[in-house]
């Protein structure tokens, strides 16, 4: 069950727009009833949202990922890439329902297989889109974890898996 008692300031994640934090309650006007709502304010693209309170629950906004799920967000974006599926139509509905889902460990998946395509400029515009956003959901994350900007979230992420890669490459070399 979420938390839904956010406080003022907290770092929060909303499983569509990332990570930020709660800037408090405000009353929006909506089809002419006031509605009270968590307002909140993302760590990218200084966008805010606002999340009627009684809406709390069902937009599964959570806090930041813990100390052992945060390792195995590490573990996912480092593990060895799996093949993507050749077919356009069908990868897309995979990485959608990856991003859907709202898990960050899916999301890391993503970045995770498609980093390798991404590294050497070869996806086409729409892989690049879902990579992006996959990437800004978990760098606003990560930023709310590592207490960091969104840029140095970007380049811890950037870091992480091109080290990977490049101890994969290894491996393989010092194999053959």
């Amino acid at each position: 069950m979420p938390d839904t008692d956010f406080k003022v300031n907290d770092p929060v994640v909303h499983p569509q727009y990332g990570g930020g934090y709660v800037d408090g309650i405000e009353s929006i006007e909506v089809s002419g009833q006031r509605i009270e709502c968590l307002k909140i304010r993302c760590v990218s693209k200084g966008r805010k949202i606002f999340v009627p309170k009684n809406s709390v629950d069902l937009s599964a906004i959570r806090p930041p990922l813990a100390n052992k799920r945060y390792k195995a967000l590490k573990d996912v974006l480092t593990g060895e890439p799996e093949e993507m599926s050749r077919n356009f139509n069908r990868r897309m509905k995979q990485v959608k329902t990856k991003l859907e889902s709202g898990d960050p460990l899916e999301v890391a998946e993503i970045l995770r297989d498609m980093y390798p395509k991404w590294s050497d400029s070869s996806l086409s515009s729409s892989d690049q889109r879902m990579f992006e956003k996959s990437r800004d959901l978990l760098v606003s994350e990560i930023a709310l974890i590592e207490d960091c900007s969104y840029e140095e979230g970007i380049d811890f992420i950037e870091k992480t898996m091109a080290d990977a890669a490049a101890e994969r490459a290894e491996k393989v070399e010092a194999e053959a």
